[in-house]
């Protein structure tokens, strides 16, 4: 009887073993490749699971940044390491909250994966700002983000475009040296860059709550995934199309 109680949780811890290895259990700095509704899932991934997050009623942290976390943090606890969006659903009259679902994969060598779309994204930089560039280029965008005012976006004192939801703009800048970017609705926020020839500026627009109509927000995005968001805004125009000069 002892033999075969001690075979069973042989068994037991083999199986829990087991368990564990094909599950894969990843820490919270796992790199996640996000895939936009638009893009294919990399050749050699696997689904592990879906992903799914709503509003829950009474959630705070709910934009569109603290979305994508959560998403990523359940792709992770699936055991995956790449989230391709089904849908991705703004803020309405329903609720303040964005609402996204997906599917979580997982493939064998991510950080492989990430290199070659940094190298397609190094080349794709290299012919819209070559060596010999004496300008800069300032990406300006806003996803869908529902009921919410449009706002001007000044660089200094200038006004360079005006944000409504799914928009963007690519704009050409002579200047150089520090700069600031500005919006303006019930309150004011800037950002600040130094802007160098033969460089690319991601600058995502928002908005958040406040007390009449919304807060603007700008942030300064990285390269890579400026340049993934930029491009999967609706409002889509032509690569080469530059919408104004500075």
């Amino acid at each position: 009887m002892k033999r075969y109680l001690k075979s069973v949780a042989a068994l037991l811890l083999l199986l829990n073993v087991c368990i564990q290895v094909s599950g894969r259990t990843f820490s919270d700095t796992t790199e996640v490749l996000v895939v936009n509704k638009e893009d294919m899932v990399p050749d050699g991934a696997r689904k592990v699971g879906k992903i799914k997050v709503t509003d829950g009623g009474f959630k705070i942290e709910c934009g569109y940044e603290q979305t994508l976390e959560q998403a990523k943090a359940q792709t992770i606890k699936a055991g995956g390491n790449i989230i391709k969006i089904r849908e991705l659903k703004s803020p309405d009259a329903f609720t303040s909250c964005y609402r996204l679902l997906g599917e979580a994969y997982y493939h064998p060598d991510i950080p492989g994966v990430i290199a070659g779309r940094t190298r397609a994204f190094d080349s794709i930089m290299n012919v819209l700002l070559p060596d010999t560039a004496t300008y800069a280029l300032l990406y300006v965008y806003r996803p869908d983000m529902g009921a919410s005012p449009p706002y001007n976006v000044l660089l200094d004192d200038s006004v360079i475009c005006r944000m409504r939801n799914s928009s963007r703009y690519l704009i050409k800048v002579n200047k150089t040296g520090p700069a600031k970017i500005s919006a303006r609705t019930e309150s004011r926020n800037v950002v600040s860059i130094n802007i160098q020839p033969g460089k690319a500026y991601f600058v995502k627009c928002s908005i958040l709550p406040g007390g009449l109509m919304g807060r603007p927000q700008l942030s300064i995005i990285d390269d890579y995934k400026g340049f993934q968001e930029f491009n999967s805004v609706k409002d889509k125009p032509k690569p080469e199309k530059v919408d104004a000069v500075y």
